[in-house]
């Protein structure tokens, strides 16, 4: 199993007067140095006197009872030194299979170590943000709450048919009937062109030979008067009793009344 004695940090935040200076056979010195030499395998940790050391540790805990933070830093740095000397004069026995391996009971401990002093990290950080009354403040009044609805449809294809059944039995069904219009007979505008034949010698517009529109709701619209005309002269036209005439497309239309030639003498 790998040495994993370097894995934690220690963070000893002390004054020159307030660390543990240890007076040890084989060292003098801050109990840090001795931790950090002892690491290394720079001292003999098996002539240092751990009871020596835990009497110096108690005299420095009533020495500084107000510094708790620093006594339970050099608590851990104690009970790293003495599970150090511990592996050094402790015979390796036969494990059984019901007994739990010391290294991996180690291995734990030093685990429970490490996050004891992630923890102390992390509260230390927490304790370092902007604190609520003192480096942040609430506003007085009372601050609005803002609900937000979302509606949610949960609704099958048969549920959707029945009310599309009810909305659309709701609107009457009516039927829209449209009336015809009235139209200017092509019997009445035929008998008038015919009628007016005899005066058109001339070329004039078809707008002067349509009669004038009657007057009233019953009457037929302005237009069906001049669409009657010119239906009439076409077939009056067929018949070859009057000359149509027009320049181009779309412009006015010019009629009069065809004559036949006079024979040769």
């Amino acid at each position: 199993m790998a040495d994993a004695d370097d894995d934690i940090e220690f963070e000893a935040e002390a004054d020159a007067g307030e660390a543990l200076s240890l007076a040890l056979d084989g060292f003098e010195g801050p109990l840090a140095l001795l931790l950090d030499l002892a690491r290394a395998h720079k001292v003999d940790l098996a002539h240092i006197s751990v009871s020596a050391l835990a009497d110096q540790y108690l005299a420095y805990i009533e020495a500084h009872a107000a510094r708790m933070d620093l006594a339970a830093e050099y608590l851990v740095m104690a009970a790293w030194l003495a599970y150090l000397k511990s592996r050094l004069i402790l015979p390796h026995p036969q494990i059984t299979p019901e007994e739990p391996d010391p290294q991996e009971l180690a291995a734990a401990l030093r685990l429970k170590l490490m996050r004891l002093e992630e923890a102390r990290a992390a509260a230390k950080r927490l304790m370092q943000m902007p604190q609520l009354g003192r480096d942040v403040f609430l506003f007085g009044d009372p601050q609005p709450v803002a609900v937000t609805r979302e509606t949610a449809w949960r609704a099958e294809l048969f549920d959707l048919l029945s009310a599309y059944c009810r909305e659309a039995g709701k609107h009457v069904r009516r039927e829209h009937k449209l009336k015809p219009r009235r139209a200017y007979p092509l019997a009445e505008a035929r008998r008038r062109l015919e009628k007016a034949l005899a005066e058109i010698e001339e070329w004039r517009p078809i707008e002067a030979v349509t009669p004038p529109p009657e007057a009233g709701a019953e009457a037929p619209p302005p237009a069906s008067y001049l669409a009657s005309t010119f239906g009439a002269a076409l077939e009056i036209a067929r018949e070859g009793k009057v000359e149509l005439r027009q320049t181009e497309a779309f412009a006015p239309l010019f009629l009069r009344a065809r004559h036949e030639p006079e024979p040769a003498a």
